[in-house]
């Protein structure tokens, strides 16, 4: 009796395990995936119910704002916790651009729950919408650690641009790649666009107190202007100095050459040393065609007072004293200085040597300037002769137009120079290339964009 009961049973539970088997696998069965690029980029894997069953964050970005409780979410609900969070974690602000592809879902639909969320919030939105993905680009995906849908959109870029290498796009961030697509400009990899300039944070360092320009006006050689946005044209230009060429502008320099070898080709070579009775080893070139040798004083015939006795020479004549000539010699009444192993050069005055190391005097030999024989540069200068050419190629960037008024500056700043005012106490960055951001000074390295 009791195993006819047991029997029934079993096979009720056999059913019953079968039924929430076949429920549970039904249920988180993937029917659809949709991806979103805002700079995080996740991928939501939904079931029929349009509720999530998997989050796969695709960067680094991406696992800072997803965790398992997205799962079970309904399409909805997950797109409002995805925008709260994006927002909450920094990584979008008063505006965003978001690439979004979809697939068993219309990809319309994603966008009108996606940007709603996003109006709730008070922040603008531009949303690319990217269709179809191609082999090619789930390929590029796959090797670059990117979504289909960046790397579809990264291609159509470069397809557009054939001067834009698709691996420079890779780390750019979406509304980076939107400002690409427009403009047809770039920046290499760890730089960021940031209008007609290209910019790396070098290091970060505290504001200071002092003097300080009120809002809306730049500070140029030490006076208040009131500054103005600008607009672009088509038209290409270079910076200042620069030189437009075929498409590309051109920095060139030309600047003497360093004498890099020497030799005397007139005269003879000589050291310093030699000539002035030092130790300097420094090489000169020197006539001695006509250079004299030293005299004894008796023999110079230039006015010393001297006199001559048994052969010698005396000289520095002085009266004899009662101790008689302490130091000197007595000669002919008189006391001097034995003169016998000095010699001079003629015209010897006011204490100045003329006595050099080679037995010439000096102020008979003419100095002669060395004939450079090889040059060098320095830096990467190109030897052309004796001058040192360089050339830089840069592309150009399109010319800026300040309104009425105003006047463009170096740094593309456009200023009112008939509108100043004064400074006021506040806080400032003292290095040029630098912004304030959370009350510090990010300096960074500037250089103007590629095109």
């Amino acid at each position: 009796m009791k195993k006819k009961i047991i029997i029934p049973i079993v096979i009720l539970l056999v059913l019953v395990i079968c039924g929430l088997t076949w429920f549970i696998l039904n249920n988180n069965k993937i029917v659809s995936t949709i991806t979103l690029d805002i700079n995080p980029s996740i991928e939501l894997q939904l079931n029929k119910n349009n509720e999530v069953v998997n989050v796969i964050p695709l960067n680094d970005d991406a696992k800072v704002i997803v965790d398992d409780s997205l799962e079970g979410l309904d399409l909805n609900n997950a797109l409002d916790k995805i925008t709260h969070n994006v927002i909450d974690k920094g990584f979008v602000k008063d505006f965003t651009t978001i690439i979004i592809h979809a697939e068993g879902i219309n990809n319309r639909e994603v966008e009108t729950v996606l940007s709603k969320s996003f109006e709730e919030r008070n922040i603008q939105t531009n949303i690319i919408v990217v269709e179809n993905v191609t082999k090619e680009d789930e390929e590029f995906a796959s090797k670059h650690g990117v979504s289909p849908a960046k790397a579809s959109y990264i291609n159509t870029i470069t397809k557009e641009n054939e001067n834009i290498d698709a691996e420079v796009l890779i780390e750019k961030p979406v509304d980076e790649l939107e400002e690409t697509k427009q403009r047809g400009v770039y920046c290499d990899t760890g730089y960021t666009l940031d209008g007609d300039f290209c910019i790396k944070e070098l290091r970060r360092e505290p504001l200071k107190d002092g003097q300080v320009c009120p809002e809306g006006y730049f500070e140029q050689d030490g006076k208040c202007y009131e500054q103005a946005e600008g607009t672009t044209t088509e038209k290409l230009v270079c910076n200042r100095d620069w030189v437009l060429e075929d498409g590309k502008c051109y920095f060139r320099e030309t600047v003497n050459a360093i004498a890099a070898k020497m030799e005397c080709t007139k005269g003879v070579e000589k050291t310093k040393g030699e000539l002035e009775g030092t130790d300097s080893d420094e090489k000169v070139c020197v006539d001695l065609s006509k250079a004299t040798h030293p005299v004894s004083p008796c023999e110079a015939n230039d006015g010393t007072e001297y006199t001559r006795a048994n052969g010698k020479c005396y000289w520095h004549k002085a009266p004899i004293i009662a101790s008689g000539c302490p130091g000197k010699v007595k000669v002919n009444g008189f006391c001097w200085d034995d003169a016998s192993n000095v010699l001079i050069c003629k015209g010897y005055r006011d204490g100045r040597r003329y006595k050099s190391r080679d037995e010439y005097c000096e102020h008979s030999i003419k100095i002669i300037e060395p004939t450079v024989t090889e040059y060098r540069c320095e830096g990467d200068f190109i030897l052309e002769g004796n001058k040192c050419k360089r050339e830089i190629v840069e592309d150009p960037h399109n010319e800026k137009i300040c309104p009425s008024g105003y006047t463009l500056l170096d740094s593309g700043h456009c200023i009112n120079k008939k509108k100043t005012v004064n400074k006021t106490n506040g806080k400032y960055c003292e290095n040029p290339n630098s912004k304030v951001e959370n009350n510090e000074c990010i300096i960074y390295d500037i250089i103007p964009v590629r095109k």
